[in-house]
């Protein structure tokens, strides 16, 4: 039984392809669950960047006749347009490293680094956990208010991809 966001349908042999992917699952069904969960958020963005007509060169095509490259281009004007990013100032740089101080010891040495030695590193860090959540945050609020049928983000057991269809391994 496909999954349907916003009316856009996901056919069970597109989780089926997009299994191979999940190496991190510890099961089939936790594999089929995290592709599922994958091409549902995939489908989220590609929704609204396409009703919002983030590109506007592409703004005349059928969502459908999209290519892979233009479905990033799409997805990421998305994010950069919708999640905004506060950039980490020196004071929260610095708290950061003075709770996590044992982070930057130098294993050879067995001393802290300098603060001043990993500032950037610390930077980079915290603004890509904010970007993390930010967008985490931004898919929750698209997913509460976008109508999904066959999927829940937080019950697996919810899932209506039926695994007694997927393709088996010839030997």
């Amino acid at each position: 039984m496909p999954i349907h966001v916003g009316g856009i349908e996901i056919a069970d042999a597109r989780v089926f392809e997009e299994m191979q992917y999940q190496e991190d699952a510890d099961s089939i069904k936790h594999a089929c669950f995290m592709a599922a969960q994958s091409l549902v958020v995939r489908q989220l963005l590609l929704n609204t960047a396409f009703k919002q007509k983030i590109v506007a060169e592409l703004a005349d095509k059928a969502l459908s006749d999209f290519d892979s490259a233009e479905e990033e281009q799409l997805i990421n004007a998305l994010i950069d347009q919708s999640v905004s990013v506060p950039e980490a100032g020196e004071d929260v740089c610095k708290r950061y490293y003075e709770n996590n101080r044992a982070k930057f010891t130098d294993k050879k040495l067995q001393k802290v680094l300098p603060f001043e030695q990993v500032s950037g590193h610390i930077k980079e860090y915290l603004s890509a956990q904010s970007l993390m959540n930010g967008i985490s945050e931004y898919i929750q609020v698209l997913a509460a208010n976008t109508k999904i049928k066959g999927f829940d983000f937080k019950d697996p057991e919810a899932m209506m991809v039926n695994l007694d269809g997927m393709p088996q391994a010839v030997n």
